[in-house]
C-alpha cells in the first residue's frame, strides 16, 4: 500500500471523526450539518409563552405586532381538548395585516405557527385573504405549552419559518377561573432556511396567489442543497432519490396548473394543481437542505462502511504479502460486514459514533506505521 493510499484513507477517516466531533460539541447532531441549523431570536419583551394543558375551556389571546408590521393586531381563542390544542381566529380577529410581498421578492403569504419552549416550530396554517379581508380559520396543534408567531413566507407549505416574524403572542385576556398558565423563557426558534430575498416586491395582477406560491416553491427548491448540482446526484441515498422525485412532481404539477391557467384563468384545476405543486416542492426543499431526514448521517455511516471494507482489504493484501513462501491459491477477500437491519442511527448513539469513528482512525494510524 502506497503512502498516498494511507494518506487519503487516513484524511477520511479523521474527516469523518473531526465532523462527529464539531457535530457534538456544539449540541447538534451530524444530521443537522447538510445546512447549518440556525437560531433566531424574537426579542419582543412583551412576548409571552403559555401552558394550556389545564385550561378548562377556552381563554384569548393576542398577538401584536413587531416593528415589520407595527399596525398588525389578532385576536384569537385558544381552548384545550384532549390530547390538542384548538387555536380559532373569527372573523375580524385580524387586522393591519398588509401583503406579503412588500417584505421582499419571496414572501407571497403569512403562516401561524405554535413554538414550543425549546424552539421547535410547527406550522398551524395559512393566513389567506379574500381581496384586502383576512380569512377566519381554525388550526389544532398537538403542542400543550408554546408561542404563537405569524412569518412571512414564500408559500403556504413551509416546514421551517422564516425570520420575518410579523407578529406574537403577547397577552391573555382572561378571567382566574379560566386561564393558560404562563411560562418564563425567551422567544426563539431554529431554522434551516437560509435568507430570502427582502427587496420589496410588485404584486402580479390577476394571477392566483396560489400559482405564484407554486412558482416559487420550485424556484427555491431547484437551489437548495443536493437538487442545485444534479451532476452530484448519488441514488444510493434514499432521501437524496426522494429530493429529485418530489422536485420532479412539483415541476409537473405547475405545469398542469400553468396549462389550466392558460386555459381558463378562473378553473379550480389552478389552484388545486399549485397546491400539490408548492406541497411537493416544499417537501423537495426540506430533505435538500435537512429540515427532515437523515441525509448527512446516511452519507457519512455509508463513507464509514466503504472505510471499513478499504481497511479489511488492506490488511488482507498485507499479510499475503508478508507470506511469500507458502502456497496459497488466490482468494475473495472476505466479505464487507454489514451493518446490522434493526441498528439505530449512529446519530441516536453518539458513543457508538465516536468508537467507530475512533477505532477506525486508530487502525489507520497503525496499519500505516507499519507500512512505512
Amino acid at each position: 500500500m502506497t503512502l498516498s493510499g494511507w494518506y487519503r484513507l487516513d484524511q477520511l477517516m479523521l474527516l469523518v471523526l473531526a465532523s462527529a466531533t464539531a457535530s457534538y460539541a456544539d449540541g447538534r447532531t451530524p444530521g443537522e450539518q447538510t445546512v447549518p441549523l440556525r437560531v433566531v431570536e424574537v426579542n419582543e419583551p412583551e412576548g409571552q409563552i403559555f401552558s394550556y394543558r389545564h385550561l378548562a375551556g377556552s381563554t384569548e389571546v393576542h398577538m401584536r405586532g413587531t416593528k415589520l408590521a407595527p399596525e398588525a393586531f389578532v385576536k384569537l381563542k385558544i381552548g384545550s381538548r384532549p390530547g390538542f390544542v384548538e387555536v380559532d381566529i373569527n372573523r375580524g380577529g385580524i387586522s393591519g395585516l398588509k401583503p406579503a410581498h412588500r417584505l421582499g421578492k419571496d414572501f407571497l403569504t403569512y403562516v401561524l405557527w405554535a413554538v414550543s419552549v425549546d424552539g421547535k416550530a410547527s406550522n398551524l396554517g395559512e393566513i389567506t385573504f379574500e381581496g384586502e379581508r383576512p380569512v377566519p380559520v381554525n388550526l389544532t396543534t398537538p403542542y400543550q405549552t408554546f408561542w404563537l408567531m405569524v412569518t412571512a413566507e414564500p408559500n403556504y407549505a413551509v416546514v421551517d419559518p422564516s425570520a420575518q416574524v410579523v407578529l406574537y403572542s403577547a397577552k391573555q385576556v382572561s378571567t382566574r377561573e379560566n386561564e393558560a398558565l404562563r411560562i418564563k423563557g425567551d422567544l426563539f426558534f431554529f431554522s434551516h432556511y437560509a435568507a430570502y430575498e427582502e427587496a420589496p416586491g410588485d404584486p402580479i395582477d390577476g394571477v392566483p396567489n396560489q400559482l405564484l406560491q407554486a412558482r416559487k416553491a420550485v424556484e427555491l427548491a431547484s437551489k437548495s442543497g443536493v437538487l442545485a448540482d444534479s451532476e452530484k446526484r448519488n441514488a444510493r441515498l434514499k432521501e437524496e432519490e426522494y429530493a429529485h422525485e418530489a422536485l420532479t412532481q412539483a415541476k409537473a404539477f405547475l405545469a398542469r396548473s400553468e396549462a389550466a391557467y392558460r386555459k381558463d384563468p378562473k378553473d379550480q384545476a389552478v389552484v388545486q394543481f399549485a397546491r400539490t405543486s408548492a406541497q411537493s416542492a416544499e417537501n423537495a426543499r426540506a430533505l435538500a437542505m435537512g429540515a427532515v431526514g437523515d441525509l448527512l448521517v446516511r452519507q457519512l455511516e455509508s463513507e464509514l462502511a466503504e472505510a471499513r471494507r478499504d481497511l479489511v482489504k488492506l490488511k488482507t493484501a498485507k499479510a499475503t504479502a508478508r507470506e511469500p513462501s507458502v502456497s496459497v491459491t488466490k482468494a475473495e477477500p472476505p466479505p464487507s460486514p454489514e451493518p446490522p437491519p434493526a441498528a439505530p442511527p449512529l446519530v441516536k448513539q453518539p458513543a457508538l459514533w465516536f468508537a467507530v469513528a475512533g477505532w477506525a482512525v486508530a487502525g489507520v494510524l497503525l496499519f500505516r506505521r507499519r507500512s512505512i
